[in-house]
């Protein structure tokens, strides 16, 4: 029997919460966000690739939102540095654990989409690449 590939966004969301504190850490954007900030959205996007070992390569897309603009940049720029430390360290989750980071993009500043910006919301965007490894 081929190995279960691991549950990415679950092992990532653990770890930027291990590696974060007084931030919210979700999968998706909650209705309450606005009671919810500091906030990171952190979750997989099409891409990436997998094997019949069960390693997975997935994109990751990271959004980090603050009431002021240099706390959402600051909390973007730690929840790389968290991510990237918990691959190296290989975090280890219920049925697998990461093993490497790669930066592919970000973090940079999006002023376009849901929820809407403005001056009591700042969001910076990163997508990084990680590999994840069945236990």
């Amino acid at each position: 029997m081929r190995p279960v590939l691991p549950d990415v966004d679950a092992l990532v969301t653990d770890a930027l919460r291990a590696g974060l504190s007084g931030a919210t850490v979700r999968v998706l954007w909650p209705g309450d966000w606005a009671d919810r900030l500091p906030l990171v959205v952190a979750r997989r996007v099409p891409g990436g690739s997998s094997n019949p070992l069960g390693i997975d390569v997935a994109l990751i897309d990271v959004q980090c939102a603050a009431t002021d603009r240099r706390d959402a940049s600051r909390l973007a720029r730690t929840a790389r540095v968290a991510l990237a430390e918990a691959c190296r360290a290989q975090f280890r989750g219920a049925d697998g654990y990461l093993s490497r980071f790669e930066d592919v993009s970000g973090p940079a500043e999006i002023r376009v989409g849901e929820p809407q910006a403005g001056p009591d919301l700042f969001r910076f965007e990163a997508t990084y690449r990680v590999t994840a490894r069945p236990l």
